[in-house]
């Protein structure tokens, strides 16, 4: 029974047998036990992924009298956990009478994949004994539920109760680390490693690389990536992204055919990558080049991210009927995202008829869609047709729709500090605000002046003025010039697109400071240095 389930392709056998088994009258001593439901177990979860199945098997363990078996009810505990019966592992655990270790482990593991974290802290503090996979369970959690600091700070409290990390526990961290721009932290790790002699393994050297990468430091994912023993295509793939992301277009299209050389195949992120590098760059004939190949070469069908590209790619380069025409001859239907694009693209250019045909499909497919309503708005008020404008206010007024707060981070020190737009809560305020005057002034003798047009907001022009002046990543720099020496490098993730306003006068602002400034948006890395940008202000 344990060979047939646990080979691939035999679960099926391992049912059928059992089947066979309860059908025929044989020996009481060679009934099913508490070796044989672990198994059926497991086949059952590959075979079916149900939980009314796992309720069948766990009548049977009941009837038999196997219940009591403390891998009988871990296992069941997880197989109900990865079926989604998450109430039903609750209850197999509350009734067990012995729990170990790896009953408790199984419970914080099944929790945190179904998303509920808070019952997963829950019971990890109320565990008698924890082990490594204890930590690393509620780590991956924090981390695949995007709780990012928490992810964190876990990680921090396991290091002080001496507890070493492992290759899974390293990648969670990692990923966290990258999404919210945690340098030092995910230096740490990667000095742990170093010191330790742990293996580079491609999933540990995948995620090092994604995490540089996030952070902006591509030079250092570059040698993350050259000194790896071996790639395959999740290295190259995150490598190429993280070339993408950082404008350097070139060196990840050179990586993409050096892949290619080597006969490692590309799939559906790799190309990801690669239009996106084109988009950046620039390079609308490459970039439809490689479009064509992922079907005509490598027989991947292009998926929604990979229209949204071309788009990009198109609009990006000027080319918006060109965009729309791709949208429009696309053969699965466009979604938000594809849509956003083009909004996107419309707004840069200012071309607001088509822009409003975008928004008004985005918000077919979204009524609540706040970037949507805003540019209808602003739209409709240039074009002075004030009866739309009017549509626009009721409806936003009647769904209550609110704009995504714009915020911005900056790691210092390993603690995490978060501004909003306008934000005073954070101890620092008066002196942030005091450095963003001292700014200001700087930039008007260097002939900076707002971009007012850039604020998508009906109030007056010196209100504008002073909104552009509060926006969250001005706040996060603020913050790191009064609190890093000078010359140091300043990182700032920002959780939206950055504004034009805010663009130039960053630029200005990496001049008139003396200091390299790298500002990661919700599209792309901007590092600027000495008043220019890395993306030429090609963005």
């Amino acid at each position: 029974m344990q060979a047939y389930s646990e080979t691939p392709g035999f679960e099926s056998n391992a049912l059928s047998l059992y089947t066979l088994q309860l059908s025929i009258d044989i020996d009481p001593t060679r009934r099913p036990n508490c070796f044989t439901f672990p198994s059926l177990l497991k086949a059952c979860v590959s075979t079916f992924g149900l939980v009314r199945p796992i309720q069948e098997i766990h009548s049977q363990i009941t009837k038999l009298g196997t219940y009591s078996d403390v891998y009988v009810g871990t296992t069941l505990i997880d197989s109900y956990s990865k079926c989604g019966g998450i109430q039903f592992a609750q209850n197999v655990f509350e009734e067990m009478p012995v729990k170990n270790v790896v009953s408790w482990n199984s419970m914080v593991s099944g929790l945190a994949k179904c998303g509920e974290m808070d019952s997963a802290k829950k019971m990890f503090d109320e565990m008698p004994d924890k082990n490594l996979v204890s930590w690393t369970s509620l780590i991956s959690g924090y981390a695949q539920n995007g709780y990012l600091v928490e992810t964190l700070d876990v990680f921090d409290k396991m290091g002080a109760a001496g507890v070493k990390p492992n290759e899974i526990t390293m990648v969670s961290v990692l990923s966290a680390c990258a999404n919210l721009g945690a340098l030092e932290i995910g230096r740490k790790i990667h000095s742990f490693m170093k010191d330790n002699d742990c293996d580079m393994d491609l999933y540990v050297g995948s995620a090092l690389i994604d995490m540089y990468s996030k952070c902006g430091m591509v030079g250092d994912a570059l040698d993350v990536f050259k000194n790896m023993p071996s790639k395959n295509v999740v290295t190259c793939s995150a490598m190429i992204v993280g070339l993408a992301l950082n404008g350097r277009a070139v060196e990840a299209i050179n990586i993409f055919e050096e892949m290619r050389v080597d006969g490692i195949m590309p799939v559906d992120i790799t190309f990801v990558g690669v239009l996106c590098a084109c988009s950046h760059a620039g390079l609308v004939e490459k970039g439809k080049f490689y479009f064509g190949s992922m079907t005509q070469e490598y027989s991947i069908v292009p998926k929604l991210h990979h229209y949204t590209c071309m788009v990009d790619l198109l609009g990006r380069a000027g080319h918006l009927d060109q965009a729309y025409q791709f949208i429009k001859k696309m053969p699965i239907k466009p979604d938000v995202v594809v849509w956003g694009a083009l909004l996107t693209i419309c707004r840069t250019h200012l071309e607001f008829k088509l822009g409003a045909y975008a928004a008004c499909r985005i918000l077919e497919l979204e009524h609540q869609h706040s970037g949507a309503l805003v540019f209808l708005s602003y739209a409709y008020a240039k074009v002075e047709d004030w009866d739309g404008m009017e549509w626009v206010r009721r409806k936003m007024g009647r769904l209550r729709t609110k704009r995504a707060p714009g915020k911005s981070w900056i790691d210092l020190n390993n603690v995490v500090h978060q501004f909003f737009a306008g934000d005073k809560s954070h101890p620092q305020s008066e002196r942030i605000y005091a450095k963003l005057d001292e700014l200001a002034v700087l930039l008007e003798l260097e002939g900076y002046t707002p971009s007012v047009d850039t604020a998508f907001c009906e109030v007056e022009e010196e209100e504008k003025e002073q909104y552009l002046n509060i926006h969250s990543e001005k706040l996060a720099i603020a913050f790191g010039l009064i609190n890093t020496p000078e010359g140091t490098l300043i990182r700032i993730v920002k959780n939206l697109r950055v504004c034009d306003d805010c663009h130039s006068s960053i630029k200005l602002i990496s001049k008139i400071v003396g200091r390299d400034i790298i500002l990661r948006d919700s599209n792309r890395f901007h590092h600027f240095s000495g008043g220019i940008c890395s993306c030429h202000d090609y963005w």
